[in-house]
């Protein structure tokens, strides 16, 4: 038993409790990677099939995992630059971008893959914009949507071909769902992505 006053287990049990309460089998919140997301998919899938998820749901689960978390990395507001010696093609494989990630099943039986990172509060509405433009799709429009823009290119700013969140919608067969907290800091807001399966 330790005498510091800094350490207190009865918080992280606290902690824990509330993750099993929610269904969070898996959770991580700190700095991210691509190097990190590889370690943390790497556990991810070995977990899912050692449960002995449906080969399709471990799919779906992976692949929306994998997108988020690229999000993360890529649009986070909260970003530890690489050094400016590091070649620019190299740069975003080091820096490092600070997102939550969440995985779990809820009570009544779908499984969740969540994302949250804070972005600059200028982007929230076109981010609104992109989500809102996708709800209520199908798979099927869902798939046209993306061919077509896969056929246009990636959208101004994007920094990958622009088709992450419908490729979420796809996996996820429609079954999404984001938050916002504005105003979560000066100038930024609080973003969280949500795919069921």
């Amino acid at each position: 038993m330790t005498t510091s006053q800094r350490l207190s287990g009865d918080s992280y049990l606290r902690f824990r409790k509330e993750l099993d309460d929610r269904g969070i089998v898996f959770s991580y919140s700190g700095y991210l990677n691509e190097a990190i997301l590889t370690g943390i998919g790497n556990a991810l899938r070995t977990k899912m099939e050692m449960d002995h998820t449906d080969a399709k749901v471990q799919r779906s689960v992976f692949s929306s995992f994998v997108e988020q978390v690229q999000n993360v990395i890529r649009y986070s507001a909260e970003k530890i630059p690489p050094e400016d010696e590091i070649p620019l093609a190299d740069q975003e494989q080091v820096a490092l971008s600070y997102g939550l990630v969440t995985v779990g099943e809820y009570a009544n039986g779908p499984r969740f893959v969540t994302c949250c990172n804070m972005v600059h509060s200028k982007d929230t509405e076109k981010l609104k914009a992109q989500l809102e433009s996708i709800r209520g799709l199908d798979r099927k429009e869902l798939g046209a949507m993306m061919r077509q823009q896969l056929k246009e290119g990636p959208p101004e700013g994007s920094k990958g071909a622009g088709v992450g969140f419908i490729q979420m919608a796809r996996e996820a067969n429609g079954q999404w769902e984001y938050d916002i907290v504005t105003s979560a800091s000066e100038g930024f807001d609080f973003f969280c992505f949500e795919a069921h399966f």
